[in-house]
Order: structure tokens, then sequence, then C-alpha cells
């Protein structure tokens, strides 16, 4: 992949539609802390040529840039299924330090929030986030505003609930996956 031709990508997508208000979110925008975050420079794009994907989660997080919000890595979604990218990351997020949380982008797994199709559509993406910053936005989101109206209890329980549970030291695993071994996450 051109690393360059892929962050121009991430950041044409973010600029048109996360950053966009959407009617069918309240006139919202998918994410509405990304436009602030582009302008204060708090994300970091990344396009890793090597290592596995856990690899790279370790490195970002041990090398962590204090003044960033978030590091998006960027992968091929031809090397990994759908399945088996959220697997990946559900299980790095078992392993890593919890201060830090993952999220998974993946094109084969389609996140519909109210008929917004939120995925970028195009790439497999890892975003790496600190858990208390990430935590501190969703109650602003929850308590002051209309934001998560529109959410079914599917769209929590994927992309919210299960870090609450985290945070309370309860294991969470979506049932519709398995857990996949300690060696296959390593090595992918």
């Amino acid at each position: 992949m051109d690393k360059n031709g892929v962050i121009s990508d991430v950041k044409t997508w973010i600029d048109d539609f996360v950053t966009k208000p959407n009617p069918l979110l309240n006139n919202m925008p998918p994410c509405p802390y990304a436009k602030q975050a582009i302008l204060d420079k708090k994300i970091d794009i990344q396009v890793p040529d090597e290592g596995s994907i856990s690899y790279n989660i370790t490195k970002t997080i041990e090398t962590w840039n204090k003044d960033l919000d978030i590091v998006l890595l960027v992968y091929d979604p031809k090397k990994h299924t759908g399945e088996l990218f959220e697997k990946i990351i559900i299980n790095a997020n078992g392993a890593i330090d919890s201060s830090f949380v993952l999220l998974d982008d993946h094109p084969d797994n389609v996140e519909n929030i109210n008929g917004v199709h939120m995925n970028n559509g195009k790439y497999a993406i890892v975003f790496i986030q600190r858990t208390k910053k990430l935590q501190e936005a969703h109650e602003y989101l929850k308590t002051k505003t209309n934001y998560y109206d529109v959410w079914n209890k599917e769209n929590l329980d994927d992309v919210v609930n299960w870090r609450l549970n985290r945070l309370k030291k309860k294991k969470f695993y979506p049932t519709h996956l398995k857990k996949i071994t300690y060696y296959n996450i390593h090595t992918l």
C-alpha cells in the first residue's frame, strides 16, 4: 500500500464524513471530537509496513506521545478477514495496559448506527486511545447531549458497554466471536 495515499484517503474520510454533522445522528457528527483533534494535531495516522498487528499496537503504546489523543494504525483489509481482525483487537484489548483502549474498523464489519454506515469502507484500522480520555468524552456525550439517543443496544454493546465492563474488570467478548489463541494473536 502507498503510505501517502492511504494517509490521504483516511484524512479525507475523517474530513468528509467523521467530522460532518449527520441528520440521522441527531445532527451530530459520527465523532464529535474528531474535528478539534485534527485542528489541535492530536491525531497520528500510521501505515505499518512491518511486524504483526499486536506488535505495532504494543510498540505504539510503549512509545505513546502524550500530546496525542488517538493513533490510527491502518492496514490492508485483504490481509485479514473482518472477523479475524476484530478477534485480534478484542484479544489485544485483554492483553494491553487498561489505560489504553483499542477500537477496530474493517470494511467487512459494517457498523450501522441508525442507518449511517460508520466504517471507512476501504481499510482495516486500529484506533488506539487513552481509556480515561475516551470515557470522559463518552460521559459528556451521554449526559449532556442526545448523541446516543439513536444508538440501539447492539451499537452500545459493540462500541461502548464492553469498555465499561473492561474498566469494571469484567471480561467481555461479543457473543458472536470466539476468543483466538495467544499464539495466533502474536503471529498476526
